[in-house]
């Protein structure tokens, strides 16, 4: 008889201020096998659904109107500890990684780099 593992499926709230993007993105990571647990445009968003649900991996863009990304992150690591952190930016500066890690964001990756790092960083967040 054959035993098949079961892979447990990781949910991902994404939060960007660009629809377009967060499209892309949902499409990207579907076909990676990550769940969408929703897809919202702003920190304030993020933060109200996160009242209500605990998805496994919040990926946060740092430039949104109102809460920024590393705002959110905060206020999302205060409440839930074990949530996953990922920033994913146009923001290459080193000022904004170190911002990132003092916040106790668990990864921070370059829209740039989105294709060849996000599945690797993901992988890693949730092995």
């Amino acid at each position: 008889m054959l035993w098949m593992a079961v892979m447990r499926v990781i949910k991902v709230l994404l939060v960007d201020d660009s629809p377009e993007f967060r499209k892309l993105l949902g499409r990207l990571l579907r076909g990676l096998g990550f769940e969408i647990a929703a897809s919202v445009g702003s920190g304030e968003e993020a933060l109200q659904f996160l009242a209500s649900e605990h998805p496994d991996v919040v990926i946060l863009d740092i430039a949104m109107p109102g809460l920024n990304g590393l705002e959110t992150a905060q206020r999302i690591r205060a409440r839930c500890a074990d949530v996953k952190l990922l920033i994913l930016s146009l923001h290459a500066t080193p000022e904004y990684r170190q911002a990132a890690a003092a916040i106790g964001v668990d990864a921070y990756v370059c829209k740039s780099n989105l294709v060849p790092e996000l599945p690797r960083v993901l992988a890693e967040l949730s092995a």
